[in-house]
């Protein structure tokens, strides 16, 4: 039985709802006034591409059990580390920080595998011997 937010991994859920908070916390805090403790607020552009669609999209990867979904959640997480580190939002930092290293967990390995290993994979059939 699948769900919205697949309820049988809750862990899986509150990530995908971390990652999805990015898109009405970005609005609301351009429309009512920024969160001094987060990373939303002006300026404007750089803002909103990475927490209103960047975000969104890694969770919904997450939740979708992409190939890709781990090393996007990487990618994206440690922009936010930098980007709280740069600004000294350290809430921010603190549950990127426990994200991913969560996401290095053998569970969550074998739930998201590396992308490396089906790549090397694929070209390694083709090597030269």
């Amino acid at each position: 039985m699948t769900t919205i937010l697949r309820l049988e991994r809750p862990d899986v859920a509150l990530v995908v709802l971390y990652l999805a908070a990015a898109l009405p916390l970005q609005f609301w805090a351009y429309l009512v006034s920024p969160f001094i403790w987060m990373n939303y607020g002006p300026p404007l552009w750089p803002n909103f591409v990475a927490y209103a669609a960047v975000a969104p999209y890694v969770g919904y990867l997450l939740w979708r059990r992409s190939p890709r979904a781990r090393f996007a959640a990487y990618t994206f997480l440690t922009f936010d580390v930098l980007r709280s580190t740069r600004l000294a939002h350290w809430l921010p930092l603190v549950l990127d920080v426990i994200i991913i290293l969560y996401l290095q967990t053998p569970e969550m390995r074998r739930l998201y595998p590396s992308a490396w290993r089906r790549w090397g994979a694929v070209i390694l059939r083709w090597a030269p011997r």
